[in-house]
């Protein structure tokens, strides 16, 4: 099964956040952490893993916090993953990282290759600047701001509107 990873998620989120308050200086790993509601620690470890690969900086000090190193139109959903998790693949065989016994008689090799350099390029085409433009869930309050601490105590802000329905596929 073809999945993203938690941390994955949560750093993506984290891009996007720090995308949509790029009027502010930095945030910090705890603000991010308290308003998707992750574990600190795990956010903590992701956003230093992410300044480590280059697409974050981290600032020291009282008003210190992260913030993008390049803007968000330059960063690729694909750098995202990569930095998390490591090279993307689908099979070993297309990642190259271990000999598969089927290699030499396998009828869907080349399938699977394409479907792999179509999920490669797609992913390396949307950017952090797309995902905040086409899926805007603004979730900032000001600093002074109580957050819900669960959620039977939220109060929705506005009406989301539902994504459409995906067509049904019919057995033929």
């Amino acid at each position: 099964m073809l999945k993203i990873s938690k941390r994955v998620d949560y750093g993506l989120m984290a891009l996007m956040h720090l995308a949509q308050n790029q009027d502010r200086a930095a945030c910090s790993a705890r603000e991010i952490s308290e308003t998707y509601r992750i574990p600190a620690e795990l956010m903590a470890k992701i956003l230093q893993r992410l300044v480590k690969k280059g697409l974050l900086i981290s600032q020291h000090g009282i008003s210190g916090g992260y913030s993008l190193a390049s803007p968000a139109g330059a960063i690729s959903a694909a750098s995202v993953i990569e930095a998390i998790e490591g090279p993307l693949s689908m099979t070993n065989c297309v990642s190259g990282e271990s000999y598969c016994t089927q290699f030499d008689r396998c009828n869907i090799k080349t399938p699977l290759q394409r479907l792999h350099e179509g999920v490669i390029q797609m992913l390396g085409q949307l950017t952090i600047e797309q995902m905040v433009q086409q899926w805007p869930i603004d979730l900032r309050l000001p600093l002074s701001a109580e957050r819900p601490r669960s959620p039977s105590q939220a109060q929705p802000s506005r009406k989301v509107e539902p994504e459409p329905a995906l067509p049904v596929l019919q057995d033929v």
